[in-house]
């Protein structure tokens, strides 16, 4: 079955002045008399409860006394060594590699969750992506060089922290305003730490924005922990209105949390988006 309509793969190329020092990304998978391709890094990015892009990252050298342009490259993506899909691809324009110069090629591969169940096994808490093929060049006079690449990188099965709300502290509630805590937590539902650097937070209540703020610091969630939060909130009812009065004597009162969290993690440095709406309890304190 052909997956290629939900994994994206994209080719840009740098061009690199310099010859740079040796990396610690692994050694050159191939060698070619002429044109010679390693691997210098991965990259995890666009980390959501949905997917991830997965970056590889190739070094192309020529050696020679001859400019090059790649024309074309023929890939497969296996996922824990499972055919995932496979592709040929031909350029429009080549990407020139001059004689003696460097180019830096990325491999973006966009992998949707949704479709990777079959291809899960164990905890389905990471799995491996394996890109193999060959990338097909040409010299001026069309004489055609082939470079095999074989990349493999993991990659996590990453779930979004759990919001949940905690009953409110409520200090005080008259006819003119409202002191109180809004609480809540997250939860680390992955089997590794999530280092939390910084919190974008907006509160709602009743269809309107109360609370706009961030929250900073390390915050580390071990692997399934959870943290509790408190905003501590002052309302004016004359000034914001009697529906928030109102809304606030409920039983349940029903809130909208929307957070924008940067976090470290094994997987590098994660930006993701959470939102949940839910009802509370009120308890009340002097």
């Amino acid at each position: 079955m052909k997956k290629n309509w939900h994994i994206l793969l994209i080719m840009t190329a740098l061009w690199l002045g310099l010859r740079p020092g040796p990396t610690e990304a692994g050694p050159a998978v191939l060698a070619r008399k002429n044109i010679e391709l390693s691997l210098k890094e991965t990259r995890i990015g666009e980390l959501s409860a949905s997917g991830l892009t997965l970056s590889f990252y190739l070094l192309l050298e020529n050696n020679s006394s001859r400019n090059y342009g790649l024309v074309s490259y023929q890939y497969q993506v296996l996922i824990n060594d499972r055919e995932y899909f496979r592709q040929p691809v031909s350029l429009d324009q080549p990407i020139g590699l001059p004689a003696g110069r460097q180019a830096l090629v990325n491999f973006p591969v966009r992998i949707n969750y949704q479709y990777l169940e079959p291809y899960l096994t164990g905890s389905g808490r990471q799995a491996s992506c394996r890109m193999s093929g060959e990338i097909i060049f040409q010299d001026e006079k069309k004489k055609t060089e082939r470079v095999p690449f074989n990349f493999q990188a993991d990659f996590p099965i990453f779930k979004l922290p759990e919001i949940k709300f905690l009953p409110l502290l409520v200090r005080d509630l008259t006819l003119g305003g409202a002191d109180f805590d809004f609480r809540f937590s997250l939860g680390n539902q992955n089997d590794y730490d999530l280092l939390i650097q910084k919190i974008n937070l907006e509160l709602w209540l009743e269809n309107r924005v109360i609370h706009r703020g961030q929250l900073t610091g390390d915050q580390a969630l071990s692997a399934g922990q959870s943290r509790s939060y408190s905003l501590p909130l002052m309302l004016d009812f004359f000034e914001q209105g009697r529906e928030l009065r109102e809304a606030l004597e409920k039983a349940q009162v029903t809130f909208t949390l929307k957070l924008n969290v940067e976090a470290d993690s094994a997987w590098g440095w994660l930006l993701f988006p959470l939102e949940t709406t839910a009802s509370v309890s009120k308890e009340f304190r002097r």
